[in-house]
């Protein structure tokens, strides 16, 4: 006997948070499911109480009503069609009827949860010099970079690297003698290669940083080699000397030896290595469901190399992960197409054809969700039993249903639909199968 043990999915879109409306939840308590406005999702009694009325909208912004689990056995959730046309042709009809799903025992529910968008964040390396680590006159130090990751894979179809290296030519008065030299003339050599290199600079933007005296001064280095081409290392390195009041190494260029050089803290000359890819993206025009969106951000890999390429024995610079890279969680680009495949279920077939899409009135989805926006998603995991069937065996259909709804913020939570979420446990808890919302925001684990 075959088991198939996923679920139907259906995506409910709760994106209007005007009018009559909570968080996206339609709340004007009995009116019929034909008065659900598009783009909101109601709560619907499927059977009449002596508390409830069947097909009439329960208000879930207010306390939980029934006592009992009879005064409302089951429910089920309606969303207002996002249709502007009724009737496609002489024979098709009926497309602004509002989406309804299966019917919803509470006794039959395994799963409530949500799911609250979750920020984007570069990978941020450091290279600072060393704990008391003084630089020397024309000696040569190398900076590999590895960039890893899908966006290099789709790039170049293999991981990205590139040795770079400062070289610190200098003419002291005494060449026998050992000859120290600013960190940051280092650094800079260091960041004007990653901003002219044509691909490595696609990737991470280099950034140069030091403590002011009166807190922490960054240079964006890719902002001024596009203002200035032609220009090379040395007139970077002169044009951070002439910061303002602002530079804290002496007036010859020398580091102070008493300076301390912590990797991923502010005192001293510190190089930011931060991942910035950003993929091409295309508009709703062209939208096709089988589009590329990226999942992975950038990982950077910095190392101190000799001019071998092998690792350095004795670390001059020492590199730090100062911030993880996290991509992004919650965009429209997933739940776009999740609500494109619920709609297929339901017959309304997607067609590729931009001007066709019009004609059959199949662009509304992207007036509802956008694919960059970021959502709170519910879900609600249930199963229908089959009493009927012919094998003999009893049976379960299970079904996901998920509810799609504007965060407040930028990855924040919705909370204006908290009241759903009470309402929602108060019912689960009236069935007493210990279902109760769980949240599985990818942002509840740690980043590091």
């Amino acid at each position: 006997m075959a088991y198939f043990n996923h679920a139907f999915q259906k995506t409910l879109i709760a994106t209007d948070i005007n009018g009559d409306t909570v968080g996206g939840f339609y709340t004007v308590d009995g009116d019929s499911t034909i008065l659900i406005p598009a783009g909101t999702v109601a709560v619907v009694a499927s059977v009449t109480t002596g508390t409830f009325a069947a097909n009439t909208v329960i208000d879930t912004s207010a306390a939980f009503g029934a006592t009992t689990i009879q005064q409302l056995p089951m429910i089920y959730l309606a969303q207002g069609s996002i249709n502007t046309k009724d009737k496609l042709g002489p024979l098709a009809g009926g497309y602004k009827e509002s989406v309804k799903t299966k019917g919803i025992n509470p006794k039959y529910v395994s799963k409530f949860f949500k799911v609250d968008p979750c920020c984007s964040q570069n990978e941020i390396q450091t290279v600072c010099l060393c704990t008391d680590a003084i630089p020397q006159c024309g000696t040569s130090y190398y900076l590999r970079v590895d960039v890893k990751g899908s966006p290099a894979l789709r790039f170049l179809s293999h991981n990205l690297y590139r040795t770079f290296s400062s070289n610190n030519v200098c003419c002291p008065a005494d060449p026998t003698a050992s000859t120290a030299i600013d960190p940051m003339q280092v650094q800079t050599s260091w960041a004007w290669q990653i901003a002219r290199d044509p691909i490595m600079s696609q990737f991470i933007q280099a950034v140069l940083t030091w403590d002011s005296g009166g807190g922490t001064t960054t240079f964006d280095v890719a902002a001024w080699y596009a203002a200035n081409p032609t220009l090379m290392d040395t007139d970077l390195y002169a044009a951070i000397q002439n910061e303002p009041a602002t530079y804290p190494y002496t007036s010859n260029g020398l580091a102070s030896q008493e300076e301390d050089y912590l990797p991923g803290e502010s005192t001293g000359a510190c190089m930011y290595l931060i991942g910035a890819y950003v993929d091409t993206q295309f508009g709703t025009c062209s939208f096709h469901p089988q589009d590329f969106y990226e999942l992975a951000p950038v990982k950077i890999y910095p190392s101190i190399t000799d001019q071998l390429g092998d690792p350095c024995v004795d670390q001059i610079w020492c590199t730090n992960l100062d911030q993880l890279g996290v991509q992004g969680d919650g965009y429209g680009y997933k739940l776009l197409r999740d609500v494109i495949l619920f709609r297929r279920y339901m017959q309304e077939q997607y067609v590729y054809d931009p001007r066709l899409r019009e004609v059959m009135n199949q662009d509304q989805a992207y007036k509802w969700i956008d694919q960059t926006s970021q959502y709170t998603t519910y879900g609600i995991l249930h199963s229908v039993p089959r009493f009927n069937n012919p094998t003999g065996v009893f049976d379960n259909d299970q079904y996901l249903v998920t509810i799609v709804m504007p965060a407040t913020a930028d990855c924040e939570t919705s909370s204006s639909v908290a009241t759903f979420e009470t309402w929602m446990n108060a019912y689960l808890a009236k069935a007493g199968n210990g279902v109760q919302l769980e949240d599985l925001s990818a942002c509840c684990v740690s980043r590091g």
